[in-house]
Parts: structure tokens; C-alpha cells; sequence
């Protein structure tokens, strides 16, 4: 049950009950049926409201050029849409482990995770609305397509705002992958014209024509290089609860630091730290130099992401 589908409920109730105040007393027969007709929607509005629903389900509604009025849309562009948008959710499961690798496919489970499929059709524009797969065996806590969805609203809503420090800021800690989807997304519907309204359970994200200029801009301005390269050398700082790191190099003596991948355990860190072997030499670190010429063409970034650490 997503937001759109909550609005409607609420704006139906809101008018029956302003058809009851007008027909009060002048059609008992009829007032009869709306008031049977409002305490069933207030009686499902009620039960929405009771349930805690921890499964992703999201509604794309899209408008302008692809879009015939409530009756269909551009199969070509709907696909292409929804292929992106289901990208962008997979890539965001598979992130919460580590840094996805620099190419290839995702694995079979992240798939399985990230699954959405098409449940419902959305009319007064044109939209679908997404479930995950297995989406009726709702558990107990919070899915990874659950949170995954959630981040590509707030990915969505950073990318097209009217701040331009929001989606900045989001650079430098965004996959490069997820960047493409999102690159590919944006200028999907850019090229279409078409705008978007992205709604979840509890909230809406509405993307007009500025909006959507804005972030074809923004991505079209950006321009991200990640390389992974293998170094021996002595490791000078770990902070496991703040997943930071410091290493030097043992070729030419540059100090190299960041943030420690999620892939990397906690216990893995703490035992390094409890063991004394910071400070020491004789390790093999693998680490993401991820360097990103942000937007506004004037400034370049440059953040290193620790993604294995080894003795040889």
C-alpha cells in the first residue's frame, strides 16, 4: 500500500462526506449507501494503518510525452524505465555488503533480494506499482529491497534538488555503478520528456520538468574514474568503530587513507587492533581510489575505500 494509493482512499472519504452534508435530509435512500460506503473505507483505512508493512512497495508514475492520457504508455520507454529503476534497487542490496566490484554481473541471491516485480497498474497519469518478489509473506523487519527502495528516493530526491550541494555531498560516497544506473535512469526519462512521481508507503517524491532538467545536468556534468590497486606496506592506523584507515606504502613511502569497506568485518578490524598489528609492516591491501569531478566543473575529489587487507 503506497502513499498514492492512501491519498485516494482519504480524498474519497473526504468526498463522500461533503456528499453527505449536502444530501442531509433531502435523501435518506441515498445517504444511507454513502455512509455504508464511507465506514468501509474508513474501516480499510484503519486496517492499513494498523498493520506494519516491512516489504518494498513503491508506485512510478510517470507523465508528459510517453504518457496517453490514463490509458497507456510507450512500451519502449516503460521498459527501459522500469529496467533502470530495478537496477538502481539491485545495485543498492548488493552495496550494503561492500563495494560492488568494477564490473560483471550481480550475484544470483542480490537478484533474488532485490527482485520487484509489476503488481499494479496506477491510472489519472500512467504508473506501476512494484512489489518485491514474495511480497505477501511480509516478516518482521525491514528488507534489503525494502531499504534499497528507500535509497533511490533519497538518491532520486538528492540528484534533482534545488541545492546542488545535496547530490555534491552524495558523490563521493556513491558506487560508481549505482552512478551509471542512476546516469542512465535520469537521462532515460530526460530524453522522453517525461516526469515521475516516485511514491512509497509513507512518502511522495515528485520530479517535474525542472526537477528532471536539473539532475540530467548534474549527472551529465559528472564524470567518476575508480581504479583498485594491490600495495605492500605498513599499516599505520585502523579505527574499527569509525572504519577508518591509514597505510603507507612501502615502494615510495606515500601515506594512503579513508574509509574501510563494510566487507571487512568489525571482528576482523578489532583483532588486528587487539593483537598490535597496526604500526607494523608486512601488509597486502587492495584499495579503491575513486576520484570524481563533481558538477559544477570547478573542483575534483579524491576518497579511498580499504577492500581487502592480508599478511602475505
Amino acid at each position: 500500500m503506497t502513499k498514492i494509493h492512501r491519498d485516494a482512499l482519504r480524498s474519497e472519504v473526504a468526498s463522500i462526506r461533503a456528499l453527505l452534508e449536502r444530501s442531509a435530509g433531502h435523501d435518506p435512500l441515498g445517504s444511507r449507501s454513502l455512509q455504508k460506503r464511507l465506514a468501509s473505507l474508513e474501516a480499510e483505512i484503519g486496517q492499513i494503518e494498523d498493520v506494519e508493512h516491512n516489504v518494498a512497495s513503491v508506485a512510478l508514475v510517470f507523465d508528459g510525452e510517453p504518457v496517453r492520457g490514463s490509458s497507456g504508455i510507450e512500451a519502449d520507454f516503460a521498459g527501459k524505465a522500469l529496467q533502470d529503476y530495478q537496477e538502481l534497487v539491485s545495485k543498492h542490496v548488493a552495496a550494503e555488503s561492500g563495494p560492488l566490484a568494477e564490473r560483471g554481473r550481480l550475484p544470483d541471491q542480490i537478484h533474488r533480494q532485490a527482485r520487484m516485480n509489476v503488481t499494479a497498474l496506477v491510472h489519472g497519469s500512467f504508473g506501476f506499482v512494484l512489489e518485491e518478489d514474495g511480497g505477501d509473506q511480509p516478516g518482521m523487519f525491514e528488507t534489503p529491497a525494502q531499504r534499497a527502495v528507500q535509497s533511490v528516493t533519497n538518491l532520486l530526491e538528492e540528484v534533482a534538488a534545488a541545492d546542488g550541494r545535496l547530490f555534491d555531498a552524495k558523490l563521493d560516497e556513491l558506487d560508481i555503478r549505482i552512478f551509471h544506473t542512476l546516469k542512465r535512469f535520469i537521462g532515460t526519462l530526460h530524453k522522453a520528456r517525461s516526469t515521475l512521481r516516485v511514491s512509497e508507503e509513507q512518502r511522495d517524491l515528485k520530479l517535474d520538468v525542472p526537477s528532471v532538467e536539473r539532475a540530467f545536468e548534474r549527472v551529465s556534468q559528472v564524470d567518476v574514474e575508480e581504479i583498485d590497486e594491490t600495495f605492500e606496506g605498513e599499516l599505520l592506523g585502523l579505527v574499527p568503530i569509525q572504519r577508518r584507515f591509514e597505510f603507507k606504502k612501502a615502494d615510495d613511502g606515500d601515506v594512503l587513507q579513508g574509509r574501510v569497506a563494510a566487507n571487512l568485518s568489525a571482528d576482523y578490524l578489532e583483532r588486528i587492533e587487539r593483537e598490535g598489528l597496526v604500526a607494523a609492516g608486512g601488509w597486502r591491501a587492495t584499495i579503491r581510489t575513486k576520484t570524481v569531478l563533481h558538477p559544477d566543473g570547478r573542483h575534483t575529489s579524491v576518497s579511498r575505500t580499504l577492500l581487502d587487507l592480508i599478511r602475505p
